[in-house]
């Protein structure tokens, strides 16, 4: 995932509440944050971007990630 908010510090990341289990995780709101690494499937960002306006933890992106992967509905 990519972000399009500019962070004046990448290194200083924001404390975010996943609206999917509740858990608390940094996001750097920038290409350096963990998300980059991830490759999300076209699906799993439209059923994100039509349901959230935050992002997900990595735990919870990586769930729909690996659902899209077997052919599952996010």
């Amino acid at each position: 995932m990519t972000h399009h908010i500019e962070h004046p510090d990448e290194s200083i990341g924001k404390t975010v509440t996943c609206p999917i289990c509740e858990k608390n995780f940094t996001c750097n709101l920038s290409p350096t944050c963990w998300c980059a690494t991830r490759v999300v499937p076209t699906e799993v960002r439209a059923y994100l971007a039509a349901r959230y306006k935050s992002c997900v933890c990595s735990a919870c992106l990586d769930q729909l990630i690996e659902k899209a992967g077997t052919g599952e509905s996010p």
